[in-house]
């Protein structure tokens, strides 16, 4: 499920931040034509950017951090001990 959300080319996240960050060049492209009274809108979309871009750096390194956790060699179950030399008769 995190590689669907967080892989670095075809994820949901990099793919929305890719949209967002098409809609927020698009929108400075047109205030510099238009100029507008607010351009909040135009600041809080490249913030919004920014921050889904950190949110997918973070999931996909959890998701590597699973992948490794999963890879590691359960622990071997105790061997049987033998008596020492000196317990047996």
């Amino acid at each position: 499920m995190l590689t669907e959300v967080a892989a670095p080319v075809t994820g949901l996240l990099p793919l929305t931040r890719e949209v967002v960050v098409r809609a927020w060049i698009a929108a400075e492209r047109l205030q510099k034509t238009a100029p507008s009274e607010e351009p909040d809108p135009i600041a809080r979309l490249g913030d919004t950017a920014r921050s889904m871009s950190q949110a997918a750096h973070v999931i996909l390194h959890a998701r590597n951090h699973a992948a490794r956790t999963a890879q590691t060699p359960a622990s071997s179950p105790a061997s049987p001990t033998r008596p020492s030399a000196s317990r047996r008769r």
